[in-house]
């Protein structure tokens, strides 16, 4: 049989074992079949976009295809080619989570994470499956699994690799001054300026998990609060925040996540709640706020 086209609609199996509408976004040829064997990364139309993925022909229920395949057009702004449907969705809906791109960046922005590629990262005693693209350098084009340090972030392409360092790694907690402690939490301040290499990996790790997140190679202007739970094999990162040194619009944040593995734990809360009190902002509005974040900042405070 022939491919099927990219903008194709059919029903998928999915994990849970059940069919669903997907959308084709993209095609590859397998490696090991012949020249109409191919695999095909999916947006399931019911979700959330992190859980595209590639999957086999035999995932696809094929009586169920609908052969309403997008046509390809150019936009005039940026020359990017996108179906008609990508170019609507774009010029008539303002995207939530994008509010500050403009209709150019944000079709760009569209065409170039479509497909995510990175599968997932192996972090600390957690295999964890990622949800976007992050833009790696090229030498990673290939890679479906990465491998990071979890106290320097420096990732590797193989386990082999990953070991080997952990030999040689004289860190146990982000490079940064320790600035919060209570019980097994600990918070670090990590400056971008003094730890650039640090500072670019906590970027393109948390892009696998942040959709909208805008990377910045030039991490300088940015301070990182990381925030760790530690034991006596060292301090594990399960989230962080940033903010810039000098923001005009005294912003407290830039971004901020929690890991996929420690979220619904309260952690996030804790995090906003720590970046609003290094903002100086009156403890009694925060206190208002919930329980939760009353209780935070009476530790700190304590």
């Amino acid at each position: 049989m022939q491919p099927l086209e990219v903008g194709t609609r059919v029903l998928c199996r999915w994990r849970d074992g059940k069919h669903h509408p997907v959308k084709v976004i993209e095609r590859r040829r397998l490696q090991s079949g012949g020249p109409n064997d191919y695999e095909y990364y999916v947006h399931y139309t019911e979700f959330n976009r992190r859980l595209d993925e590639w999957v086999r022909l035999e995932q696809l229920d094929l009586d169920s295809v609908e052969n309403d395949v997008d046509e390809k057009v150019e936009d005039k702004v940026t020359g990017l080619k996108m179906t008609r449907h990508q170019k609507r969705k774009i010029d008539e809906t303002h995207v939530e989570g994008h509010e500050e791109l403009d209709a150019a960046s944000l079709r760009e922005h569209e065409e170039f994470t479509k497909v995510k590629n990175i599968a997932t990262i192996e972090l600390g005693r957690y295999e964890i499956e990622t949800w976007y693209f992050s833009p790696f350098p090229p030498e990673y084009n290939d890679c479906l699994n990465l491998y990071f340090c979890e106290f320097c972030l420096t990732f590797m392409k193989r386990k082999q690799q990953l070991q080997r360092h952990m030999k040689k790694c004289d860190l146990k907690h982000p490079p940064g001054d320790e600035i919060y402690r209570s019980g097994t939490l600990s918070m670090f301040e990590v400056d971008g300026k003094k730890n650039k290499v640090y500072g670019q990996n906590l970027c393109y790790l948390a892009k696998l998990f942040l959709d909208h997140k805008t990377l910045y190679y030039d991490v300088d202007l940015f301070l990182f609060y990381v925030l760790c739970e530690c034991d006596d094999r060292g301090c594990h990162m399960v989230g962080y925040f940033s903010k810039e040194k000098h923001s005009e619009e005294s912003y407290n944040l830039a971004c901020i996540l929690t890991l996929p593995p420690y979220q619904r734990k309260g952690y996030g809360k804790f995090l906003i709640a720590f970046s609003w009190r290094l903002g100086s902002i009156d403890l009694a509005f925060l206190e208002s706020s919930s329980s939760y974040v009353s209780h935070v900042y009476t530790s700190m405070n304590t």
